[in-house]
């Protein structure tokens, strides 16, 4: 199968209706939060973990990212989150614990840029939100730094789970197809690091990451 028709098959399996797997416990998401975390410190990183509970709010992310005074702290929050049950519960079972990982893996990412003075402010003043070309500036400026820990998450397969690579990032093309957004719809990246097929030339995995933002716009 060549590269093209891999991603088409990928794309079809997305509009399929999710495998029926149970929800990850509230302990597999700290326990892949806290393998990112380990890993973010030894790439220098001062990141920490923490875990709160989800609020009961639909859409809150079960695992974010919260940066200050030069510092990142990885957000663990499962539980009373309606969220969590409903991404977790749509990936395929049999890949479940490395969906998780890379999920972490893609709010160390976030750390990353955060660290080496990307914006990362999410919300636009009231003031200026009603214009449409700040809009669509804005939503390109979150959905780069979005496409960014995608690709951290892909470098980070490819480097410790080339096997799996495509699997896993299927899972991710599923997950973001269902929760399509302009600020977070990374896709073209997604579909093009699936038809490169797990890339790792030995360097750092965040400089990697650059690289292929920066080679597909």
């Amino acid at each position: 199968m060549n590269k093209q028709l891999a991603v088409l098959a990928l794309l079809a399996a997305a509009a399929l209706p999710a495998l029926a797997g149970a929800p990850a416990s509230e302990a597999q998401w700290i326990a892949a939060a806290s393998a990112a975390v380990a890993f973010g410190q030894a790439q220098g990183l001062p990141i920490a973990l923490d875990v709160q509970g989800g609020a009961g709010l639909p859409g809150h992310t079960p695992v974010g990212l919260q940066s200050a005074v030069g510092r990142c702290t990885l957000v663990v929050s499962v539980r009373d989150n309606p969220s969590a049950e409903r991404v977790s519960a749509m990936v395929d079972p049999a890949l479940l614990e490395l969906f998780l990982a890379g999920a972490a893996m893609h709010e160390v990412g976030h750390c990353y840029r955060r660290l080496h003075g990307y914006p990362h402010n999410e919300q636009l003043l009231p003031i200026v939100a009603w214009i449409g070309p700040v809009k669509a500036w804005f939503a390109q400026r979150v959905r780069t730094e979005e496409a960014f820990a995608d690709l951290t998450e892909a470098a980070w397969l490819a480097r410790y789970h080339p096997q799996q690579f495509g699997p896993v990032m299927g899972e991710v093309l599923k997950v973001r197809t269902r929760f399509r957004e302009p600020k977070h719809d990374t896709l073209a990246w997604i579909e093009n690091a699936i038809a490169q097929g797990p890339q790792d030339d030995g360097q750092d995995l965040f400089l990697l990451a650059d690289q292929h933002l920066l080679g597909y716009r």
